[in-house]
């Protein structure tokens, strides 16, 4: 008679109608493990064990079935007893090395997997593990040798090639990198995790159509790949294909709540400014994950976008209990800390970032306005970035944006005007290239605002408009003084300032999406009804009011409001405006020299920010013209420079609120900001920003040119 299948043995086994042997029972307990019956698997080991407590093999089994079924601790206790009762091979020494690594324990696992190479030194698969838990402790060179031991042992390991691949990647050996990848795919057609590597290692060296091919392939292997769908959706991300990457995100959330998706979704988000969805992902992240570090960061960066400064400074700071030296973090905390007025704190939380990461570009530039880069530590982060710029095999890479900035500051620092334009200017053509703006449209756009706001549309108004006087606006070009404006006026007791929100651009947008065939601004005015002013009033005033408390007066310090102040005065005719100004090559270059987060696709050409100061000029000498008299005032940058008190006097008057002596002392108040002027509103007036332009020499001329007409001062190059 023929002797039965391990299958038919199992089933015999596991209905109690035969007995079998020890060496079968070890054999069924394998055959279980590899079949991913674990369950099974640790039931036939324990019922070994109770009638043969001594059978090492059982213990080893069962420790790794238990590994599997994530009962870590456990499986380390029944390895170890199987070491006890035999210590002599090596495969369960190797075993456990294993587990205590899944586990953490990596100087345990370094212990125990060594101890499996002393047993047994031609192990390759010993060697391959040990390379593992020294990548893992960071220890890349140990283990780039210990792989190379594995596949001089096992040429053509496929796992140790991959392995390879990643170990000589964090050692900057991109290409060895490479090459260990293509071997490893070369040994194993269907390996999704190599292609997977290569696809991020290929976009990290700027081959984003290879690296998109192999991640693709990657996921075509493995549909359940997660990290492979998180890589492509980055990548995507990055080239602007954010619906596509959300489309990957979101298959890849149908797989399981994973804290790296989520927090790429929150990350894309927020890219996207669609600011709500990106701190739903990010909370949903930290219920997955606690304490996550990349979490907590971008729900920091979530809540700074959201002006909810205080919160984002207690998250960022939770972020860096959990992570004292993650760079992002302490980055991103010092920007927080920037808005919120704790500047020295800032200072070093983004120093340290830093120290830790010297190539942290972005960092650079966030101490622009918290450093002085001709002294101390500022002069050895000038030779620093003077030193990467050398290095740059190309400057002009999208990379090097953000420092060119800093660098140009620091330059600027160290009185070598002329060089810091240049630099202002190679960084304003990389951003350049990065954004789309029509020229011709973006002034038609300010030609049929004119034509849909002639003086009739005030003089025989149809609508009697919101009573209600609360709202400030403060319009202008960026640079223009608006902020220390601002920041004078919310020292006033009754004065609330609500800074740079967007809360009229999206009323406009869900007035719109009420009602779909209302034509966009400004064709709407044509047709817009009482009733839709009504709705559009009550919309902003809430968002308005939010936070203000009972704060008489609120200021909206949007600039880019000037573009609907004919709107404004139809709905909100008690309103004030206030429209700041200073010389407009001073405006236009302290602009140019500022890399917005907000687009700003005009501020970084010179002649094409000049003709758009141009359009904007125009634009407010019509409703200058236009407006109702007492509805707006100009104020000039260099009057408030050259006297603070009359200046903020006669604005509080024009308010209608009695004076306070704390409008004078308005660098003292604690208020969040987050412009680009923040750092100087908490000093004292000074006036080394005037004339500035007459710095840079014949670099300005085609901003000087552009400018023609719009009343610079004497003296242009």
């Amino acid at each position: 008679m023929a002797e039965s299948s391990i299958d038919e043995v199992i089933a015999e086994a596991q209905h109690g109608r035969v007995k079998v042997t020890p060496a079968r029972a070890i054999e069924m307990a394998g055959q279980l493990f590899s079949r991913g019956e674990f369950a099974q698997a640790e039931r036939v080991c324990r019922q070994l064990i109770a009638a043969r407590a001594d059978s090492s093999d059982a213990h080893n089994i069962l420790g790794v079935t238990l590994a599997r079924l994530e009962r870590m601790d456990e499986a380390v206790a029944a390895l170890k007893r199987a070491i006890e009762i035999n210590g002599a091979p090596a495969s369960y020494h190797a075993n456990l090395g294993e587990i205590l690594r899944q586990a953490g324990r990596l100087d345990e696992a370094s212990a125990a997997i060594e101890q499996a190479i002393r047993l047994e030194p031609d192990n390759a698969q010993a060697h391959n593990n040990l390379g593992i838990v020294q990548y893992e402790r960071k220890e890349f060179e140990p283990a780039v040798a210990s792989y190379r031991r594995a596949l001089e042992l096992r040429p053509g390991m496929a796992e140790a090639l991959n392995n390879l691949g990643n170990a000589l990647r964090a050692t900057g050996d991109s290409k060895g990198a490479f090459d260990a990848y293509r071997d490893a795919l070369a040994q194993r057609a269907v390996y999704p995790e190599a292609h997977n590597n290569l696809g991020t290692l290929l976009q990290q060296d700027g081959k984003v159509e290879a690296a998109e091919q192999e991640l693709r392939t990657a996921i075509e292997q493995n549909p359940r790949y997660i990290e492979a769908l998180n890589n492509l959706a980055q990548l995507l991300s990055s080239q602007k294909r954010e619906i596509e990457a959300l489309d990957l995100l979101g298959e890849a959330l149908k797989l399981g709540p994973d804290v790296q998706t989520l927090v790429l979704t929150a990350r894309v988000q927020l890219g996207r400014n669609n600011l709500e969805a990106a701190e739903q992902a990010a909370r949903l992240a930290l219920q997955v994950e606690e304490e996550s570090t990349e979490a907590l960061t971008v729900l920091g960066q979530v809540l700074h976008d959201k002006d909810r400064f205080e919160e984002a400074v207690e998250v960022l700071d939770r972020a860096l209990k959990n992570a004292p030296e993650n760079t992002e973090a302490l980055n991103f905390a010092g920007v927080a800390l920037k808005s919120v007025g704790r500047l020295d704190e800032a200072r070093t939380h983004i120093l340290k970032a830093l120290e830790i990461d010297p190539a942290m570009y972005g960092a650079y530039a966030n101490l622009n306005d918290l450093i002085d880069f001709s002294e101390g530590v500022g002069a050895e982060l000038f030779e620093r970035m003077q030193a990467i710029f050398e290095a740059a095999p190309n400057p002009q890479a999208e990379e090097l944006l953000a420092m060119h900035f800093a660098y140009a500051k620091a330059l600027d620092d160290r009185g070598e005007h002329e060089s810091a334009l240049g630099h202002y200017i190679a960084g304003g053509r990389i951003k350049r290239a990065q954004l789309g703006y029509d020229e011709p449209d973006t002034h038609a756009f300010f030609d049929a605002i004119r034509a849909a706001f002639p003086r009739e549309v005030f003089d025989e108004r149809k609508y009697a408009g919101v009573d209600d006087e609360r709202a400030v606006f403060i319009v202008g070009m960026p640079r223009s003084g608006s902020t220390l404006v601002e920041q004078i006026l919310s020292s006033h007791p009754e004065v609330h300032g609500a800074g740079e929100v967007k809360h009229l651009s999206r009323a406009l947008g869900a007035l719109r999406d009420h009602f779909p065939s209302l034509p966009k601004y400004p064709q709407m005015i044509q047709e817009i009804t009482p009733g839709q002013l009504d709705m559009l009033g009550a919309d902003y005033l809430k968002a308005l009011r939010e936070g203000a408390g009972e704060a008489r007066r609120i200021t909206d310090k949007l600039l880019t409001n000037f573009l609907f102040l004919g709107l404004i005065n139809l709905l909100l005719p008690k309103a004030k405006v206030i429209h700041t100004v200073r010389d407009p090559v001073d405006t236009c270059l302290s602009g140019f020299t500022k890399l917005f987060k907000d687009d700003m696709p005009q501020s970084y050409d010179l002649a094409e920010l000049g003709r758009y100061y141009r359009k904007y000029r125009e634009l407010m000498d019509h409703w200058e013209a236009v407006l109702p008299e007492g509805f707006m005032t100009t104020v000039r940058y260099e009057d408030v420079v050259a006297d603070t008190e009359k200046e903020a006097r006669r604005l509080v008057d024009f308010l209608g609120l009695q004076w306070a002596d704390q409008c004078i002392e308005f660098h003292k108040t604690e208020r969040p900001v987050k412009t680009a002027s923040l750092a100087q509103v908490r000093r004292p007036i000074y006036r080394s920003s005037l004339q500035r332009w007459r710095k840079y020499g014949a670099g300005l001329r085609p901003l000087i040119d552009a400018l023609d007409g719009c009343g610079h001062g004497a003296g242009a190059p």
